[in-house]
């Protein structure tokens, strides 16, 4: 008993200390210390060595240029500032500001810039320009930000998409498989196969000479030891046991189940599930006390557990909450808005029948389609809370209108704290266990000393329905989403940032889309957004351009 409070005792001060860490990592690039050092290539035998210099912010002071002439004369004058500038994403209608960061290198008395285009400067640009986000491939040489972006060494980046393996063994040998695996990722992983190898003695493994990977190593690659530490009987703690008991039955055993890696945009919550020889899956999480996205299967498997317990109060409180769930998980993205929308007295059943009529006639306008006014009125209400890019080739009148009334569909259900609360219980009634790997880090080696692991799970902090990505006036894109948010402050965790699009109204400028199009230097990537803070970013009026305008 005294060593299991211990354990959580190390554990919670091991999360206190990546909390701390991940403050680092989400400054993000426009608040890298002067000196910090990026690279290109491998680590141990780099190509190009950079070292950050500053940044400039135009407009200097937090805000946005008035119009896009004067956006177009910041951006001609910072070309001319900044010779063989690269820009990291391309300028749209509602770009009306901009960052450059400053290198010193590669070479020698040479420097090096980067630029990217925003709606427009916040108070707090922390976290707005990811450290995995600079052009060219260049990586942060800092332990938080290698972990994800240079070590690699989640499921997702060690298997092919969706990998099943039936034993253990047949998990270890396909490590390092996923196609378009580099030479340089290969010559890491060769590092943590001896480790691998020695998992499949029932010995928790030490794997040597790994360096800074440390933290990847017990955070990324946990993820793969878990679930073959849990068939072998390595995995004893409380949590575990507690989850074999209640799923499996007094005398069950994890012994003989195969390991799934789902695809990484859908497993939610989940790194990998275990299926028994009987046919039982159980889900194993790491993440469910940092955040991540919880998937529909998530919640619905809670459902069906409520229902296998003869969970009857459970079910009988949140039964109109459920069938909003199942609806999510059974309608098609299409259906889900029209069905919804009629149920909240946003559209009549007729308006829902224009709308399908108008998104498969891909009609350009509202009149392609006879109406009353009445519906009129409605439907063109609902594009005016979106504005879009009517002259693009794929826009659709109908889509229009549909990511307009999916968006307010969302945001009444979000506003019903009991959905959200039904949420939260069923994630704890899934049949997941939540393990976290302990380990010992002496110099070099990390040395697996055992698992902490928690059943039933405890997810704690907000639950709630994302369409933000699905639908666009162009078209929809996936299905409806739940968004989980560990903290319960409405803020998305630094992991998860961009998983939020660019803000949905768009102001047309042809002239600066024309110009953005014609500039061979300026690649496409990435963009996150800005978290809400108090820092303001840092400038000379002189040099930057001009002061803010609004």
């Amino acid at each position: 008993m005294i060593t299991q409070t211990v354990n959580i005792i190390m554990r919670d001060l091991i999360d206190l200390l990546e909390n701390i860490l991940l403050t680092e990592k989400s400054r993000g690039l426009l608040y890298r210390d002067k000196g910090d050092g990026f690279f290109q290539g491998s680590l141990e035998n780099p190509s190009a060595v950079i070292t950050f210099d500053g940044v400039d912010y135009y407009p200097s002071m937090p805000g946005a240029y008035e119009t896009p002439d004067e956006t177009e004369e910041a951006w001609q004058q910072a070309e001319q500032t900044y010779p063989g500038i690269v820009w990291s994403n391309k300028p749209k209608g509602s770009n009306r500001a901009f960052a450059v960061l400053k290198f010193d290198g590669p070479a020698k008395g040479k420097k090096s810039y980067f630029g990217r285009f925003f709606n427009d400067i916040k108070p707090d640009m922390a976290g707005a320009w990811g450290n995995g986000a600079l052009p060219g491939g260049w990586q942060l040489n800092k332990i938080t930000s290698l972990k994800g972006t240079y070590y690699r060494l989640k499921p997702a980046d060690l298997f092919p998409t969706d990998s099943t393996f039936a034993t253990p063994t047949s998990c270890v040998a396909a490590i390092g498989t996923r196609p378009g695996t580099t030479p340089d990722q290969l010559a890491i992983i060769d590092k943590i196969r001896p480790g691998m190898k020695e998992l499949l003695t029932k010995r928790f493994p030490t794997f040597e000479n790994v360096g800074e990977m440390g933290t990847a190593v017990r955070d990324d690659l946990g993820e793969t030891i878990g679930p073959i530490a849990l068939i072998q009987g390595m995995i004893n703690t409380q949590g575990a046991e507690a989850a074999r008991k209640d799923i499996l039955g007094p005398n069950g055993s994890y012994s003989g189940a195969s390991i799934y890696f789902p695809a990484d945009k859908n497993n939610g919550l989940v790194d990998s599930y275990i299926t028994t020889p009987g046919g039982i899956e159980i889900g194993l999480s790491s993440k469910g006390e940092k955040g991540a996205k919880a998937s529909v299967k998530n919640i619905l498997d809670g459902v069906d557990t409520a229902r296998e317990k003869g969970m009857t109060d459970l079910l009988n409180k949140y039964a109109e909450e459920i069938k909003i769930i199942e609806e999510v998980g059974t309608l098609s993205s299409l259906e889900f808005p029209l069905k919804l929308g009629i149920k909240q007295g946003l559209i009549n059943a007729g308006q829902a029948k224009i709308i399908v009529e108008l998104v498969k006639s891909g009609a350009k306008s509202l009149d392609a389609v006879p109406m009353n006014k009445q519906d009129s009125a409605v439907l063109s209400g609902l594009m005016k809370d979106i504005k879009a890019k009517t002259d693009n080739t794929r826009y659709n009148t109908g889509y229009h209108i549909l990511s307009s009334l999916a968006r307010k569909v969302v945001q009444e259900i979000n506003t019903n704290l009991k959905f959200k609360e039904s949420c939260l219980k069923f994630l704890n009634t899934s049949p997941i266990i939540q393990l976290h790997l302990r380990a010992n880090m002496k110099g070099d080696n990390v040395q697996v000393t055992g698992f902490d692991s928690k059943y039933p799970p405890d997810f704690k902090g907000d639950v709630g329905l994302d369409a933000s990505k699905v639908y666009a006036a162009t078209g929809i894109i996936g299905r409806v989403s739940f968004s989980y948010d560990p903290y319960g402050d409405g803020l998305p965790d630094a992991d998860e940032t961009d998983n939020i699009p660019p803000e949905p109204a768009v102001i047309d400028n042809e002239k600066l889309d024309a110009i953005g199009q014609q500039r061979s230097g300026i690649k496409a990537a990435r963009m996150t957004p800005a978290p809400l803070g108090t820092r303001e970013p840092i400038g000379d009026k002189q040099s930057l351009g001009r002061e803010r305008r609004r």
